[in-house]
């Protein structure tokens, strides 16, 4: 079977089509090495008997290096649709630069704070950690501001004919790095947990580590930062589907916020996300 306007096999459009840009490369080299660094913990993470907040001491480092990895790889992938001169110019390289000195000084302190055997965020114990605490909102935002750069180029110079990918990336992009600042920037100041003290969520849901007791505000957290994935792959589906990827993005992206919203909303009433 294959599709009859590329003459590719219908399987062969789903695989990446990286290019071999100073962008790209960056990009897939920050999720490489992240990949690399889930490999190379993973012993710690079995044989480290220490827990944390009710989940293994390594968990929390783990689930960064998994989310590092969707992150890069999501970037590089609507990245490909800016022509190759863009990607391969400087200006979004050196947002492409600050985010890996964003994920560097991530990676360094979680790693360093799982150790110690001590928490990385939510974490204002003494000096040293409210200044870590403080430069890991600022390395966040790093994280986030190359989605929005990309997003900017995106609209100036992709092409608009797919209309579901290049409107789904534009909206995916700046709305995750929106709610993401908003959500986050609530949680770094009133804690994660709404009607539980700090240490305390009681039984929570595994690998995530949300309360199933308690109000916890990080599913909401996670939904809308991760508006970068669905977004346009909704918009790619729908270019796909033939479907009018203009209406299926904006729809999906009002749902997607609703839910964040809700998800926000029901922690702030005590409610845990899925109760125990």
């Amino acid at each position: 079977m294959s599709d009859p306007q590329t003459n590719l096999p219908a399987w062969k459009p789903i695989l990446p089509q990286l290019d071999d840009d100073p962008l790209t490369r960056l990009l897939m080299t920050f999720a490489l090495f992240m990949a690399a660094a889930f490999i190379v913990f993973i012993p710690a993470w079995v044989i480290d008997t220490r827990v944390l907040d009710s989940a293994p001491i390594w968990t929390k480092p783990q689930k960064f290096n998994v989310s590092f990895v969707v992150h890069f790889i999501t970037l590089a992938l609507i990245a490909q649709q800016i022509p190759r001169a863009v990607r391969s110019g400087m200006g979004l390289r050196i947002f492409a630069y600050l985010a890996g000195i964003g994920l560097v000084f991530e990676f360094i302190y979680l790693n360093t704070q799982a150790a110690r055997g001590v928490r990385s965020h939510f974490n204002n114990d003494g000096p040293f950690e409210q200044i870590m605490y403080a430069f890991m909102g600022l390395g966040a935002v790093l994280l986030m501001t190359i989605a929005v750069a990309i997003a900017v180029q995106v609209w100036r110079k992709a092409d608009r004919s797919r209309r579901g990918l290049w409107l789904g990336t534009i909206v995916g992009c700046i709305g995750a790095f929106i709610t993401t600042v908003v959500f986050g920037f609530y949680m770094s100041g009133e804690g994660r947990y709404v009607g539980a003290p700090l240490t305390g969520g009681g039984e929570v849901i595994p690998f995530f580590g949300w309360s199933r007791e308690y109000g916890d505000l990080r599913p909401a957290h996670f939904v809308s930062m991760h508006m970068l994935q669905t977004i346009p792959f909704v918009g790619w589906l729908a270019d796909r589907q033939n479907w009018n990827g203009t209406i299926i993005v904006l729809v999906a992206t009002a749902l997607q916020i609703a839910l964040a919203t809700f998800l926000f909303m029901q922690a702030l009433s005590g409610q845990p996300f899925w109760p125990a």
